[in-house]
């Protein structure tokens, strides 16, 4: 995903404005992207330690030693910082381009009293929106779901960068969420959306109340979700897994096809596919001295 200027600026006038320095050519900067879909027009970022081997265009925020390879990099110590700062000099000239169509809800949608649906939503065929549910711009919802009451689906994530005073600065997520088929989100749950790509739930996803899914997670077809479950950032989760109530699991971690976490579970490891982990720290448990009421259901 992409998320476009109301008209390009040049790398070069974007590096004069915050006092850094351009590694290579000068060009224009038409959208915000993740790094991974860099394109020639992008700005994005690389965090220290991450190489820019598979991305061959755009402007990239990092270390003055990622220049070169065709990538024009703006030099910075702290790239994701750089890279937010930049975010509001853009969004306050010449901003971005926002969603502004009308709600496109399929008419056989059902939406209890209350619920708001804002501009740029869409809703598929037979999907029920409860009451006092909010689905803010760039919500995506498929055909057959059900979205219960208050839940919150599309509110900004929780991402943060301090600055010299110590003061954290938040990042524009900028987004959307992305629910397939037949998926069910329960009440009081939020859903974030993603920072520069979609949160995306696949079809037959089930998550029950009071959980907490954050920005660019991947929950993959299936899977089922306890209540007060909580996913941190990037959390990426494989088809048909089991996460049991009152887990936690640590940002950026991924969980193999049918893993099972078991209840209250704090996972700061990746799971790897199949397995069963339980415990604080979580940690690998043989299916047969499995807790009880932990076994994975497969729709």
């Amino acid at each position: 995903m992409t998320v476009k200027l109301k008209h390009p600026v040049s790398a070069g006038w974007l590096c004069h404005e915050m006092g850094l320095r351009l590694i290579g050519p000068d060009r224009d900067i038409s959208s915000l992207c993740a790094l991974d879909a860099l394109a020639e027009d992008g700005l994005s970022f690389a965090l220290p330690g991450r190489t820019l081997e598979h991305v061959h265009c755009g402007t990239v925020f990092g270390l003055r030693s990622l220049g070169g390879n065709g990538v024009s990099v703006i030099g910075s110590e702290d790239p994701r910082y750089d890279f937010i700062r930049a975010q509001y000099m853009l969004a306050a000239s010449p901003g971005f381009e926002r969603e502004s169509s009308p709600a496109h809800i399929h008419p056989s949608v059902r939406i209890g009293p209350g619920a708001v649906v804002e501009e740029g939503v869409t809703i598929g065929e037979g999907t029920v929106v409860g009451p006092n549910a909010v689905l803010r711009r760039g919500t995506r919802i498929g055909r057959w779901c059900e979205i219960q009451s208050a839940a919150v689906i599309g509110d900004a994530g929780f991402g943060f960068e301090r600055d010299a005073r110590n003061h954290p600065l938040r990042m524009i997520h900028l987004g959307g969420v992305r629910i397939g088929d037949h998926v069910q989100v329960g009440a009081l749950t939020a859903i974030a959306r993603g920072a520069l790509e979609d949160t995306v739930l696949d079809d037959y996803v089930k998550i029950n109340n009071l959980c907490h899914i954050a920005h660019n997670c991947r929950i993959g077809e299936g899977t089922i979700i306890g209540a007060c479950a909580d996913l941190c950032g990037s959390v990426t989760v494989g088809r048909n897994s089991w996460i049991a109530p009152n887990c936690s699991i640590r940002q950026k971690l991924a969980l193999g096809e049918g893993a099972i976490v078991g209840m209250g579970a704090v996972v700061v490891k990746d799971v790897p596919a199949g397995a069963m982990v339980y415990g604080n720290p979580a940690k690998p448990v043989a299916p047969s001295n499995a807790p009880t009421g932990v076994l994975p259901l497969h729709p």
